[in-house]
């Protein structure tokens, strides 16, 4: 069984089209008999996903913080609970837990734990697929920021080395 890690926001509030790809991105986990390995909050995009990875027959693994448990924000979708101390030890145990890494809609976190993966794979220590899920060209000003980096050559290969990207519910699917 395919262990799905997704990188996502736990903000509220944010636009209906990050929310109904959450939604979509946890039919298509579930459906497809996968388990989705996320950060463990019950906030924003992250309980969205969660709720709907269970609704549709998955199963959760949530990597939960110290200090999500203090604040009371332990999503109750969650299967397998994983404690782990602070957000350094909850990326290296979704890293070790999955096997393909998707990047919904997020903030500095989800960039933290998707160029974690990717300097992995520069230097040699794991080489694990990461996919970006550009839901309304969320992605677009960090990737055109990628691509220009690997044009001056201050990044070794091509993009495609260190990552995809799914424009839409069909590709990421392919891709997965």
């Amino acid at each position: 069984m395919q262990k799905v890690g997704v990188y996502l926001s736990s903000k509220d509030n944010l636009p209906e089209s990050y929310v109904e790809a959450a939604r979509q991105v946890g039919a298509l986990i579930g459906r497809t008999g996968r388990t989705l390995v996320y950060g463990g909050a019950r906030k924003g995009l992250m309980e969205v996903l969660a709720q709907s990875v269970k609704q549709h027959g998955g199963r959760v693994y949530g990597m939960v913080p110290e200090i999500i448990e203090q604040r009371g924000l332990v999503s109750d979708a969650i299967d397998v609970t994983f404690r782990c101390v602070d957000l350094n030890d909850r990326k290296m145990m979704m890293n070790r837990e999955s096997d393909v890494l998707v990047a919904l809609p997020g903030g500095i976190g989800t960039l933290d734990e998707v160029f974690t993966v990717m300097a992995n794979t520069v230097i040699g220590i794991r080489h694990q697929p990461v996919v970006f899920y550009d839901v309304d060209g969320c992605w677009d000003v960090l990737l055109a920021a990628l691509d220009d980096l690997f044009r001056q050559g201050l990044i070794s290969g091509c993009p495609s080395d260190y990552y995809s990207v799914a424009h839409n519910l069909q590709e990421l699917e392919a891709l997965l």
